[in-house]
């Protein structure tokens, strides 16, 4: 009897619309995970004139997020691995929909560190999860697109932030925006009844019979479904290695690739994360009104979720490695373009390009990152992935608000990002390599240094 993987079956005409239910399911968990992250950027002014803070405590509001997403992002995958996707991430929504809420009733700014901190380990953990189960249940030949989208919900917070804010700021007070902040508690609960777990996780697992229930839900999605469903014998699963998670992940076998991906996070972060949260206060600080600052900001985290999807797509068509190049390229040329130009009258153009650019080299490692390793570590590799690069988006806020601090203007700042960009195409050129387009998601982690497309042992980029 022949066997099937999962994704064989996901693959059959038909498959595709469970595979977006989990993505829309998901993708609205990240919106509201985008907006709660995002929301102190539209309040940074405003905390900043009431607490009488400088450049460097101003930045610091923003990474105070991200040091809890450091927390949160590591613990995720090595729990999500261990007890699975969907409960991980559900108790994360819980956690950083109801630790937001505090902050309305703050006055003080160790008060605000604190909370901060602790809704950043839920909005951390939330992260890593949502892109691993999406992927998971994502067609083969669209994971890359499925990947990115999945991070496009999550600017879309960032969206929805920046409008809340221009409304409720003037009109309410920025604590208020902190009370919205707690709604997603509710979706958390409902998650927990409309969120199949991870199918690959339960196969990797041992829990054939859970699985199969979710395999013969998603037959019965198919234009011509199997008649009287799959059983355990028509299955296929990958061969687990008994190693723990974290010695694999660094084991001779994905150290290069491990260490390639922890950089080239490191670097996009840290230019994604440091630009976006100072985009407002430099705007006001550079004579723009409350709503042209916000409503430039708003515009340029929307044409970065068309950067994101241009990401995903371009990943799905050109390939993981030959897209990240073009990303780095273009990122770099939108950075140069607005510290000429962006200042001198042409923001809305700079805004709308830079939001593009560095938001498609955020999200043009993505796929490489989901796919550099097995089912059993997938969630835990992930993970530290997110956890490396929040270490660059926690620094470059108050490295920029250093700088700034010190006399340099911002579009110096915008100059030197060109640094990280180099170095991005640097590490994924030497470290990286391995193109994995149109591999199956249960051959994932099998691939040597060098393979393309599931198998074909040519060097990176040929056949393209």
């Amino acid at each position: 009897m022949d066997k099937v993987y999962v994704s064989d079956i996901i693959e059959k005409p038909g498959g595709m619309k469970f595979s977006i239910r989990i993505l829309l399911f998901v993708g609205l968990a990240m919106v509201f995970d985008g907006f709660d992250y995002m929301i102190v950027s539209f309040t940074m002014p405003q905390i900043t004139e009431e607490m009488q803070l400088g450049f460097i405590a101003t930045g610091s509001l923003a990474s105070f997020s991200l040091l809890g997403m450091l927390i949160g992002g590591f613990l995720s995958g090595y729990l999500a691995d261990r007890f699975g996707r969907k409960h991980v991430m559900n108790v994360s929504i819980l956690i950083y929909s109801l630790l937001t809420v505090p902050i309305f009733f703050v006055h003080t700014y160790d008060a605000f560190a604190v909370c901060r901190i602790l809704s950043g380990i839920g909005v951390g953990a939330v992260i890593p999860l949502s892109v691993t189960i999406v992927s998971e249940y994502a067609p083969t030949k669209h994971r890359g697109a499925f990947v990115t989208i999945t991070k496009t919900f999550m600017m879309l917070g960032w969206v929805l932030a920046g409008l809340t804010a221009m409304y409720v700021v003037p009109n309410f007070g920025w604590r208020m925006c902190y009370l919205i902040g707690g709604f997603p508690f509710l979706y958390g609960i409902l998650m927990h009844f409309i969120m199949p777990e991870s199918v690959q996780w339960l196969l990797s697992k041992g829990r054939t019979g859970e699985a199969l229930k979710i395999v013969n839900r998603i037959n019965e999605t198919l234009d011509s479904p199997k008649e009287g469903g799959y059983t355990a014998d028509e299955i296929r699963i990958p061969e687990a290695e008994a190693r723990g998670q974290l010695r694999q992940i660094v084991s001779k076998k994905y150290l290069k690739v491990t260490v390639g991906i922890w950089l080239v996070a490191f670097t996009t972060c840290a230019l994604s994360y440091g630009l976006t949260n100072w985009m407002p206060t430099i705007l006001l600080q550079s004579g723009y009104s409350v709503s042209a600052s916000y409503g430039y900001t708003t515009l340029m985290n929307l044409l970065g979720c068309a950067g994101a999807i241009v990401a995903g797509v371009a990943a799905d068509r050109l390939g993981r490695i030959r897209s990240a190049y073009v990303a780095f390229a273009l990122a770099g040329l939108s950075v140069v373009f607005t510290a000429v130009f962006g200042f001198g009258g042409l923001m809305i153009v700079a805004c709308t390009f830079m939001g593009f650019a560095i938001n498609y080299a955020y999200m043009s490692p993505a796929p490489i990152t989901i796919e550099a390793y097995p089912t059993e570590i997938r969630a835990t590799g992930q993970a530290c992935v997110t956890t490396v690069a929040r270490i660059g988006g926690f620094i470059t806020p108050m490295v920029i608000g250093g700088a700034l601090a010190s006399g340099s203007t911002f579009s110096t700042v915008l100059v030197v990002f060109l640094v990280p960009l180099c170095l991005a195409a640097l590490f994924t050129k030497v470290l990286i390599k391995t193109e994995t387009k149109g591999v199956a998601m249960e051959d994932l982690g099998t691939l040597p240094s060098g393979t393309f497309n599931g198998g074909n042992t040519s060097k990176e980029g040929e056949g393209l």
